[in-house]
């Protein structure tokens, strides 16, 4: 898969965190891979078995459109940090879930496990540099 991709981690959001810990539960350990910068997703997804893996509990459904037509689809509360960056965590309210199943970032060798929206990217500057294969994600 070609296209900006960047280092990511998601993460049980901060409230569920804090909540498991009161109760002196585990927090689950953030899962590791790269995020896809989407300018054609309106909201940021993150797959789903990033979802099960972190225990997080769906706040929702709703409707999408999709390559394969409309659908609805769960929506879960998360945070997304940017390992190797100075980017800034990010909480999310409500972030798809979707399959990005056997979608691997070829440059990097790893999976895509979450894809940057619109939602996000309309607090950073974004910089696309088709031709030359670079990009630049600034807050």
């Amino acid at each position: 898969m070609a296209g900006p991709c960047l280092p990511v981690q998601v993460e049980v959001p901060p409230a569920l965190a804090a909540q498991l810990q009161q109760t002196g539960q585990a927090v689950p350990a953030p899962v590791a891979g790269f995020a896809l910068v989407d300018t054609g997703a309106s909201v940021s997804a993150v797959d789903d078995t990033v979802i099960q893996q972190l225990g997080v509990q769906p706040i929702g459904m709703v409707p999408v459109g999709t390559a394969g037509g409309p659908q609805q689809q769960a929506i879960y509360p998360g945070r997304f940090t940017f390992p190797g960056t100075t980017l800034p965590a990010i909480d999310f309210g409500s972030l798809l879930g979707c399959n990005l199943a056997g979608q691997i970032v070829a440059i990097h060798q790893g999976p895509l496990i979450a894809l940057l929206g619109r939602d996000l990217l309309q607090s950073f500057v974004l910089v696309y540099n088709g031709p030359g294969g670079t990009f630049s994600l600034s807050f």
